[in-house]
């Protein structure tokens, strides 16, 4: 799929991810697609990101969810009508839950980031005081090489 890659940056803004949603779901809508599915890192913890594959349409109810069979069914009057409130519901939702994984996937690569730098530092660091650490042992048997040479130099003279 050609438009399967955007870059968006640190930091995605809600108006660009719409118009990426939006496409999609026009695509859905006149019938290029029947299943549209996103693979992002859901973001748990800092030590935890999984990755996930989530159906982003034709949505479907959450596997928590149970639909309520108990009590008298009540008559519900809508204004403006429930056609139109779902118009608007369903479009955001979509748009609001690709939001969100653009969002996880951002934050754990920052995580991710941060772990990958604070390794390098650590690393830097032991390999600066290994060399730190060889370079005085060069330069103390070097004084002391010297320091030899100048006293058999002395004895000798004597």
């Amino acid at each position: 799929i050609p438009e399967a890659q955007h870059v968006l940056g640190d930091k995605p803004s809600f108006e660009d991810v719409a118009r990426i949603a939006d496409h999609y779901m026009e695509d859905f809508a006149e019938g290029k697609w029947n299943k549209i599915s996103v693979a992002y890192m859901r973001f748990e913890t800092n030590a935890r990101q999984i990755p996930e594959v989530i159906q982003l349409l034709p949505l479907a109810p959450e596997a928590n969810q149970q639909e309520e069979t108990t009590g008298s069914a009540a008559n519900y009057e809508f204004s403006p009508s429930a056609g139109e409130i779902l118009d608007d519901l369903l479009p955001r939702s979509v748009k609001t839950a690709l939001f969100q994984m653009f969002n996880d996937s951002v934050v754990s690569e920052n995580i991710m980031r941060m772990i990958a730098m604070k390794a390098a530092t650590e690393n830097a660091n032991d390999l600066g005081k290994d060399l730190r650490r060889d370079y005085n042992r060069a330069r103390q048997a070097q004084i002391t090489t010297e320091l030899t040479e100048i006293i058999s130099g002395a004895a000798a003279l004597e």
